[in-house]
């Protein structure tokens, strides 16, 4: 994947969360308006017919989440580039070079014994994803807040935390914390902090909140992370910089001790 250099900066990229479309089953029991967490890849680019170009490394990961989430992968599990290959109708040689970069981003592990595997993120590693992201994305909670007064800033804020509260409804899943995520980045688009979304995107977020799923009781605490964003959203609102940025810690804090709980148990 390209690296955004000194001269090349990235775009501010405004996602507006996608409507739940009746061939989108993969959000179910989601309310309408709830968007999906982005791709590690970047905006997709159009083409001159309209449609969007797939990359082959986006068409793996893409096929590699579906996997996940159906149950035919698991973390931990080989990853035989040869049926991949197959479901994909590709050679085996791309989708190993696929494969390749996928390891270079985290996501997949190439381990001399067993080839590709899928990455396990242990408790730890939870944590730590926590530790790093929570001062990224304060950057564009402290910047979004600043400009809250420009043009429709409040109504986006105002809707995008609306729909977080929707989701109280929906089954507990890992798309709960999707809906968390297109909050952050309606934020760093609102605040123009375009490299806060694009090193959010590298993290591999998306994959990062399935482990986050599995080790957190969401049934028990999805109440505390509205309360959370809520308070969050309303420091927002108000243009107060300095109760945005604080509670933006304090939610980071919060997490964290979900899951250093979880380890002691």
């Amino acid at each position: 994947m390209k690296q955004a250099g000194a001269d090349e900066k990235p775009k501010t990229r405004t996602r507006t969360p996608r409507p739940l479309a009746e061939e989108e089953g993969e959000m179910e029991g989601l309310p309408p308006g709830i968007g999906i967490a982005p791709s590690p890849f970047g905006a997709p680019k159009l083409l001159a017919d309209g449609s969007t170009k797939t990359t082959l490394v986006q068409l793996v990961h893409e096929t590699l989440m579906q996997s996940l989430d159906e149950g035919v992968l698991r973390p931990g599990q080989r990853i035989k580039a040869a049926e991949l290959a197959k479901r994909l109708g590709l050679s085996r040689a791309p989708v190993r070079e696929a494969l390749h970069v996928l390891a270079g981003q985290g996501l997949v592990e190439l381990l001399p014994d067993k080839g590709a595997v899928m990455r396990e993120l242990t408790l730890e590693d939870l944590i730590q994803i926590y530790e790093v992201m929570g001062p990224i994305a304060r950057v564009g909670v402290v910047a979004a807040t600043r400009r809250i007064d420009e043009g429709d800033n409040r109504q986006r804020v105002e809707a995008a935390v609306e729909r977080i509260r929707a989701a109280r409804d929906a089954p507990p899943s890992f798309k709960f914390y999707l809906v968390l995520n297109d909050f952050h980045y309606l934020l760093n688009a609102i605040g123009q902090k375009p490299y806060v979304d694009y090193l959010l995107g590298l993290m591999n977020i998306e994959y990062w909140n399935r482990f986050l799923a599995g080790a957190i009781d969401m049934r028990t605490h999805i109440p505390g992370y509205i309360a959370n964003y809520n308070r969050l959203a309303d420091a927002v609102m108000a243009g107060d910089v300095r109760s945005a940025a604080a509670i933006m810690d304090s939610h980071i804090e919060w997490s964290i001790g979900l899951l250093e709980r979880s380890v002691t148990r």
